[in-house]
């Protein structure tokens, strides 16, 4: 009966937080950045046009969340419902993994504790929804799996956990590739605690670490081949050159660098950087030789932006520390304990990579859940010794179950109010980027008045994607007549430019708003003026006008 009580408990919170979630999903949301790449993928797979939304093969974005979302498009024949459903139901069912991780390590108050902080924190359920990918969700849900997997196999020494483990690793690889550092930090995890336990070399020890292996592999290979008969590498990433390469500009917001990089035209003048196969083969390595001095300056900056942005009110606030302190020292560490602590430490590390590159809300979030399991220790321990304190204090006049219990849950009020009160303002104040609400505004007038199926060049997506757009063409960072036998290469036959682009990033093209300067070959159609400091407009393509 207890048991039944707290498995009804835990399914009532998720289901709480499923409801936040559905909330905080505003169906009038712009789905921008990353997100329609993995939509698009999603749906042109799904429907047997083949794993691209370019026009070729895709290697830059895994295949797991395209599965995800193109299965339920096949249900709802909505890109954006799909997307907006696994955002609610994984984002929800983060909490069961991290509850039974905390459960298992420091006992059920504190597993409860954990599960309301992972269901109420702003950035994992406010935040995830603007940050442009909405991949979170379904990494977190297979990371935190993964874990508890590693935990179990820890402690049971069994084939299945070991080999579950992998699997969920390679789930999670499947979503996001960095989630490779997870695979080899918990692998060396297992070596080096059966090396303390003078078991490594043992013939079981190797067969259930081949188990872990074996089990991302199955998921992993298939993907690796595929890659192979697209870039003629085996890589694990082939992100990780073009991304150092592309985006270390962002690290010093310089973004009009970061723009020119990316989104320029290659040497042949028909593909932007980003999409070429020109960029399949950078070697992070290599640049970062050529300029070492380059690398430090951006890692000390990376470090400084990373404690920034890790110890703010939006991810760990300054209070929460000291419950950290307390989580971890106020009771003496046991075999058991020290092997669960060892893990969770493991586990809050592989973040750290993105030092190498720049820093995000989004990159660094990952580690969140571990944190908030400590927090959740940290204040329960605090609650008892709150508890017992009082009840000395009294002779025993509060020395009730009840009375204790209250004691004890009243520290978790203060994190808990706090959670909630940040939710609005997170979600309010979480615009990064090119996110503007005028894209999917223009996107609208583009698909109640444009045939249906058109081919969009824009520098947004996210115009594309709610204009219902056949293909999307990212405009290239490039002059006019540059541009011009892209496009036409492209098939493009309608062209969408914002302001705030022209003023920031391509001055190039300014010609292009004044009505007496505008090339023959582009016809305004509309003007979206809603904003008189950004406003968007419209053109019809005239190939070879």
């Amino acid at each position: 009966m207890r048991k039944r009580r707290e498995w009804w408990l835990v399914a009532a919170v998720v289901l709480l937080a499923a409801g936040l979630r559905a909330v905080l999903a505003s169906p009038t949301r712009v789905v921008w950045g990353d997100e329609p790449f993995y939509l698009w993928l999603g749906k042109n797979w799904l429907t047997g046009h083949g794993y691209t939304f370019t026009g070729y093969s895709d290697v830059h974005h895994t295949p797991l969340y395209p599965l995800l979302t193109g299965t339920l498009y096949l249900i709802t024949h909505n890109l954006e419902l799909a997307s907006r459903i696994w955002y609610i139901v994984l984002g929800a069912l983060l909490g069961v993994p991290v509850y039974l991780l905390a459960r298992r390590l420091y006992g059920r108050p504190t597993a409860v504790l954990a599960l309301l902080f992972v269901s109420l924190h702003p950035a994992l359920t406010a935040g995830v929804i603007h940050w442009g990918t909405l991949t979170e969700p379904p990494y977190y849900l297979f990371i935190y799996t993964g874990l508890l997997a590693a935990l179990l196999a820890l402690e049971t020494r069994k084939v299945w956990a070991y080999a579950g483990a992998g699997m969920l690793f390679a789930l999670a690889y499947l979503t996001r590739p960095e989630a490779i550092a997870y695979l080899v930090a918990v692998g060396g995890y297992f070596l080096l605690v059966r090396l303390l336990e003078r078991r490594l070399f043992t013939r079981t020890e190797v067969l259930l670490f081949a188990a872990y292996l074996a089990g991302f592999a199955l998921f992993f290979m298939p993907y690796a081949v595929y890659v192979h008969g697209e870039t003629g590498e085996w890589m694990i990433s082939e992100k990780a050159g073009v991304t150092y390469v592309t985006s270390k500009s962002l690290a010093y917001s310089d973004v009009a660098t970061f723009d020119r990089a990316t989104w320029g035209l290659d040497s042949t003048g028909r593909e932007v950087f980003f999409f070429s196969r020109q960029s399949y083969n950078v070697s992070m390595v290599q640049t970062i030789l050529a300029d070492p001095q380059d690398f430090l300056r951006l890692f000390k900056r990376n470090v400084s932006q990373f404690a920034h942005l890790m110890v703010s009110s939006r991810m760990m606030p300054v209070y929460l520390l000291p419950f950290l302190a307390l989580g971890w020292f106020r009771r003496p560490w046991n075999r058991h304990r020290a092997r669960g602590e060892g893990l969770i430490l493991i586990s809050c590390l592989p973040v750290t990579a993105f030092l190498l590159f720049f820093i995000q809300e989004r990159y660094i979030a990952t580690a969140l859940p571990s944190l908030l399991i400590w927090a959740a220790h940290g204040v329960r321990e605090t609650g008892e010794w709150l508890g017992e304190t009082v009840t000395e204090l009294t002779g025993g006049r509060f020395a009730g179950q009840r009375q204790r219990l209250a004691l004890v849950m009243l520290p978790a009020l203060v994190p808990l109010i706090f959670f909630a009160a940040m939710i609005p303002r997170v979600d309010a104040n979480t615009s990064l980027g090119s996110w503007n609400p005028a894209h999917r505004r223009v996107g609208l007038w583009m698909k109640a008045h444009l045939p249906a199926g058109v081919t969009v060049m824009s520098r947004y997506p996210a115009i594309a994607f709610h204009a219902d757009a056949a293909r999307w063409v990212p405009t290239p960072n490039a002059t006019w007549p540059e541009i011009r036998p892209y496009a036409e290469a492209k098939g493009v036959e309608y062209f969408v430019l914002e302001e705030r682009e022209v003023r920031k990033l391509r001055p190039q093209l300014a010609p292009l708003l004044v009505s007496e300067t505008q090339p023959p070959d582009l016809k305004q159609i509309y003007e979206d003026n809603e904003d008189p400091e950004n406003r968007l407009f419209v053109f019809r393509y005239i190939a070879g006008g």
